[in-house]
């Protein structure tokens, strides 16, 4: 039995012209049988191969509504995400942040049928995750100001409440994980286990850099605690030296040293300048916020239908609608 609820499915794709194809006629199928009306959303992050010939190829074969949102250039998952999520409809929405990594159709049915029983967000969690990630993860939940109680996840289901209170939220740094946590929604986590080995994400190492310096200083406050850290060691360890200095004047036969006095000036200049560092990074959050500029760019929107499908067999055109624009998310 069709559930009688419009669904949106939200889809990150970069590079992914041996797997799109796949992915789309699956999640059709999967949508027209368990719910009357829905779309599918590709988000197109800069591309540089067929991804995006290939999605409008296969956009023919499908049942349902797809529309497919082409970035100019890589952005990154939060910003395309975040473009695919105010494109978005749906009462309820599902993210999938890979076309690589996801669960069968059953437990797809299970977060939805979790959702309509009291949880506007619902998330899968992969019971086999990396050890990287499990320690990321312990690090940032043990920080944060806030009790997020973060885990991976690899497919999430929230309602459109939850949603719009998301989008909400002003603020330039988008990490929808931590977001949903603070909308105060109700949230719980569906485990299932991964069959085969899990695919490799082209995250690099820059990008998990970035994100992890973003989701600490962005949600916690060790920046400034590790300020105030380094301030009073740093202010001890110069009472120390000075309190030695004047101990060994007064006990000892002693000679000016270079040594000691480079010694001291570099723990103290390094100390400095690694708080100037991190007073650097909350000063450039705070310039992004005060600037406002677009969290993405959109190059071009395109919308297919199944009436515009049949439309296009009968008639042999092309039917699309193309938009273009910024937004700041």
């Amino acid at each position: 039995m069709k559930r009688k609820v419009f669904v949106s499915l939200i889809a990150y794709a970069r590079n992914e012209q041996d797997r799109i194809a796949g992915f789309l006629k699956e999640h059709d199928r999967f949508l027209s049988e368990a719910f009357e009306c829905y779309e599918i959303i590709i988000v197109n992050d800069g591309s540089s191969d067929r991804t995006a010939e290939i999605i409008e190829k296969t956009a023919q074969s499908l049942k349902g509504n797809l529309v497919l949102i082409n970035l100019p250039w890589k952005h990154g998952v939060e910003p395309a995400m975040t473009a695919g999520l105010h494109k978005s409809v749906g009462d309820f929405v599902y993210e999938k942040e890979s076309v690589r990594e996801g669960c069968d159709d059953a437990f797809l049915l299970e977060l939805y049928e979790t959702a309509v029983t009291g949880y506007d967000i619902v998330a899968g969690v992969p019971g086999r995750q990396s050890l990287s990630s499990r320690l990321f993860y312990k690090f940032i939940n043990r920080v944060s100001y806030a009790d997020l109680n973060m885990t991976s996840e690899t497919v999430r289901l929230a309602s459109r409440r939850a949603l719009n209170a998301m989008l909400a939220l002003k603020e330039q740094f988008r990490y929808r994980k931590a977001l949903y946590m603070l909308t105060g929604y109700p949230k719980k986590n569906l485990y299932y286990e991964v069959k085969g080995p899990k695919p490799k994400r082209e995250r690099v190492w820059g990008e998990n850099l970035s994100l992890f310096s973003d989701v600490v200083i962005g949600y916690s406050k060790i920046g400034i605690k590790l300020i105030h850290f380094l301030s009073a060691a740093l202010f001890l360890f110069s009472l120390f030296i000075g309190g030695w200095a004047l101990v060994s004047y007064f006990t000892e036969s002693v000679i000016e040293g270079w040594t000691t006095i480079m010694v001291f000036l570099s723990c103290v200049f390094s100390g400095l300048f690694f708080i100037l560092g991190i007073l650097g990074e909350y000063v450039l959050r705070v310039l992004d916020e005060v600037k406002g500029r677009p969290y993405y760019t959109v190059a071009s929107t395109k919308v297919y239908s199944e009436t515009a499908n049949t439309a296009k067999a009968l008639h042999g055109g092309k039917l699309e609608k193309e938009t273009a624009g910024s937004s700041r998310g």
